[in-house]
């Protein structure tokens, strides 16, 4: 009520009441009313319109929320989602939990594939995807996703009673990239400073890490929050434990993705093989290789060897060396996967590092981290 009219009705009120007669109070207190929501990740919630006026999301990291009224789970965490109506507002407590639909939002290029993928067991019922814009990005009935040209489409999915939906960006392809990685982290010594190296020059790359130890786990969470992407070296490194059977290996990737996921929320699916996909550490078990790399995808993972090799793991011995190798093997129009590591006291690649970014910008490459979509390389398998 304005300023102006509520003196009016004050003045009035004290005539009156000289009068023997007595108004009302006014009512300035609006009518709130509270509603507790539980939803899985990538959720897609709609919540009552009813002479709504407007939506507020109070942590949009945690949940979104659309002007028809459709909650979008985005992370674990807890928020509010305010819907503010003529009579007053109405307040949703929103718990979002780890487990659903792990892709709320997604970035690819044109021409890439993504495996939708869940963080559990879901109900033995039909799932029914579907895209907004097809011409965007398809997806197949078994939620495998195509990039076909630049633009924003959402895939939606129904299981069950519930509705999931990823938020798609589709890029135009790049033809000229470097994705720098790292293999056998983390440590303390080199994984902070080759950290440090890639946020001065700007640049996110991939970290294959082995299970970490707990004093570590601050490193891996550092790999997230700056935006690398975290993927699997696995939970062991022993070539003659990982490679005696198909069910061992399996559970050596099942083993960490769980850890990972469990600690730090992250679901991974991309690998490196220890040794590489062409190894022959593993022929005291003939064939093996060529099983592992024939089940690898039916279990969820994608595995990437390298095209490009920084011999920092025993080709060479100096920083020279390694600016050498990478900038040497590196070759414009295709994507350059390049090995390096983050083991203890790797000086070489350390020193190396910001060189060879500065090549890499100097050249026109762009530099980028593997993501659930980008084209696997694979070397040809040798067992």
């Amino acid at each position: 009520m304005k300023t102006k009219t509520f003196f009016k009705y004050a003045l009035s009120g004290c005539l009156l009441f000289g009068l023997g007669l007595v108004l009302s109070p006014v009512n300035t207190h609006a009518a709130t009313t509270s509603k507790k929501l539980t939803l899985s990740l990538s959720e897609a919630k709609q919540i009552n319109r009813r002479k709504v006026v407007s939506y507020e999301s109070q942590n949009e990291d945690i949940a979104t929320i659309s002007e028809n009224g459709t909650i979008h789970a985005q992370k674990a965490g807890k928020t509010k989602i305010i819907a503010k109506t003529n009579s007053g507002k109405r307040v949703y407590r929103v718990t979002v939990r780890k487990q659903g639909l792990v892709y709320p939002t997604f970035t690819m290029m044109k021409g890439e594939h993504l495996d939708m993928q869940f963080s559990q067991k879901l109900p033995k019922c039909p799932a029914k995807w579907s895209s907004s814009k097809k011409s965007v990005a398809s997806v197949s009935k078994d939620g495998m996703v195509r990039a076909k040209r630049g633009g924003t489409a959402y895939i939606r999915v129904t299981i069950g009673n519930k509705k999931y939906m990823c938020r798609l960006k589709v890029t135009p392809k790049k033809k000229s990239i470097i994705y720098l990685t790292f293999d056998d982290g983390p440590n303390r010594y080199s994984t902070t400073k080759i950290l440090n190296i890639l946020k001065k020059n700007k640049v996110k790359a991939t970290f294959f890490e082995l299970k970490p130890a707990k004093a570590d786990f601050d490193l891996t969470k550092r790999v997230l929050t700056e935006g690398h992407t975290l993927a699997m070296h696995g939970y062991q490194h022993k070539y003659d434990q990982i490679y005696k059977s198909l069910d061992i290996y399996r559970n050596n990737l099942d083993k960490e993705r769980d850890l990972f996921f469990r600690k730090f929320g992250a679901w991974c699916t991309n690998t490196r093989f220890p040794g590489g996909s062409s190894n022959t550490v593993s022929r005291y078990n003939p064939g093996i290789m060529t099983k592992i790399t024939k089940n690898i995808h039916d279990w969820g993972y994608h595995y990437f060897d390298w095209n490009v090799s920084s011999g920092d793991a025993g080709g060479t011995n100096s920083a020279a060396g390694v600016y050498k190798n990478v900038t040497s093997g590196l070759k414009k129009g295709r994507s350059n996967v390049v090995l390096m590591h983050d083991f203890a006291n790797n000086d070489k690649t350390i020193n190396a590092l910001d060189k060879i970014i500065k090549y890499g910008k100097k050249h026109g490459y762009t530099f980028l981290p593997i993501t659930a979509s980008t084209d696997e390389i694979h070397h040809a398998v040798n067992n």
